[in-house]
């Protein structure tokens, strides 16, 4: 990790390009940060939250934090998902049919790579997850049956969006096809033994990915749920694995200086605990990474924001932002509005395909600053001003950076992020598995279908 200023921990060793790395300076004291005592102090509870990790996970893909050991024994599945992936390769277009965790993980990674290596050859994927007629029938519209596969993705087997999205796909594929040849074009995810879904898959011979029961749907992106439509595009898994696999061994230990998540987590607990950081913005400056926002947001909500028997809820609330566009549209909250917020920044380091800016002699006068400067340039200064405000502001931030844009560094994101958030959820006390709250919300919906159309509704 790096630092910028000497009230941060030491400096730690260089490490390799292709590893993340993180400055937590402007996390630290400055007067609005965590102070060096308070760090050490919580040292005690962080060994303790360390070492339940490592033993809920020891068991694999059995263990209660199954998705931590992902990394290490998803490869053992990787030919099966492999082989699907070769046969959904042979359609146009891919319709990924999933909501929440059963599409955002994915979306994240493919939305980061299409844009860096953009490819006619490769299938297109396509996320389906809001029940809006609107985008249906437009998504229809454009689609043509014969070239077009489905994955239907739901770890229940019966996730209500996610039902009533694959009805409809199946609908159109047999209206078109008929029922034998629709058949060719689906693609299962879901619980190996259980669910509405599974016992289709059964009765229609349906291929169909096991998701490890274990596992829970935000944190399943390293599962069939995210390597099977991401591999079916060409995006290389196994190297996604071994960028998660990379990040798993860097936090082996239970020392913050040397467990990038330890102390990540360690920050933002300590920031809303012991300084009232209640609102956490991530805001990349790269727009391949707006949809790794996207699922970072529900990663950390969903697990995160829940009550304590005892003591104020837990969690801090989640907001995205993107550099540069949002300078122009939440800054001015940001700089003048409450003392609440902690921020992390996420920067390219290396850009596969830059541009010069194209200033003409003519208008060199007006825009000298522009002059011999490529687009990279500029958003980086933008960058680097926004960080500088943000911190004279008092708010705490932190920078990762990202030393290229691939499948092995959104590998090593992808695990760090998940085990942020646990170690966050065991810190504050509650579960970073469950959405009790969340559950109540789908009983009533079952119950408002129910009651719909029935006398006195």
């Amino acid at each position: 990790m790096t630092t910028r200023d000497s009230t941060a921990p030491s400096a730690r060793p260089a490490l390799p390009r292709h590893r993340l790395r993180f400055d937590t300076a402007d996390m630290y004291e400055a007067g609005h940060g965590v102070t060096a005592k308070e760090l050490a102090g919580l040292q005690p509870e962080l060994a303790r939250v360390h070492a339940v990790v490592q033993e809920k996970s020891r068991a694999g893909l059995d263990a209660e934090f199954a998705c931590l050991a992902l990394p290490t024994h998803m490869p053992a599945g990787l030919p099966a998902i492999e082989q699907a992936a070769a046969d959904v390769r042979h359609f146009r277009d891919i319709v990924v049919a999933g909501i929440g965790g059963s599409s955002l993980g994915a979306k994240a990674v493919y939305h980061a790579l299409r844009e860096v290596n953009p490819s006619a050859e490769q299938p297109a994927l396509h996320f389906l997850e809001n029940i809006d007629p609107y985008h249906l029938q437009f998504l229809l519209a454009r689609l043509k049956p014969e070239s077009t596969a489905v994955i239907a993705i739901s770890k229940s087997g019966g996730t209500i969006e996610t039902v009533v999205q694959y009805l409809a796909l199946r609908e159109w594929l047999e209206n078109c096809l008929g029922p034998v040849e629709a058949r060719k074009h689906q693609w299962i995810v879901t619980d190996p033994k259980q669910g509405w879904m599974r016992e289709l898959a059964a009765r229609e011979h349906l291929p169909a990915l096991p998701l490890p029961p274990k596992v829970g749907g935000r944190y399943s992106v390293l599962t069939a749920v995210g390597l099977l439509p991401l591999a079916a595009v060409g995006v290389d898994v196994r190297a996604l694995l071994d960028g998660a696999a990379d990040n798993a061994a860097r936090c082996a230990t239970d020392d913050p200086k040397v467990n990038p998540a330890l102390e990540l987590a360690a920050l933002h607990y300590l920031l809303d605990t012991r300084h009232g950081k209640r609102i956490s913005i991530m805001m990349p400056y790269a727009d391949p990474l707006l949809q790794f926002v996207n699922w970072y947001c529900q990663l950390w909500a969903e697990s995160l924001g829940k009550r304590v028997p005892g003591a104020e809820p837990a969690g801090t609330l989640p907001v995205r932002a993107m550099g540069s566009v949002d300078q122009h549209s939440q800054l001015q909250m940001y700089l003048e509005s409450r003392p609440d917020k902690m921020f992390t920044f996420i920067a390219l380091d290396r850009w596969e395909d830059d541009r010069p800016v194209a200033l003409p002699e003519t208008e060199r006068h007006t825009f000298p600053y522009l002059a011999g400067k490529r687009l990279s340039e500029v958003l980086d200064a933008e960058f680097r001003a926004t960080r500088e405000v943000i911190t004279r502001a008092r708010h705490p931030n932190v920078t990762l950076h990202l030393p290229a844009l691939d499948a092995h560094v959104l590998g090593q994101l992808i695990d760090l992020y998940q085990r942020v958030t646990v170690y966050c959820g065991l810190l504050y006390g509650v579960n970073p598995l469950d959405q009790p709250a969340v559950e109540l919300g789908k009983q009533l919906t079952l119950r408002f279908l129910n009651e719909r159309g029935k006398p006195g509704a």
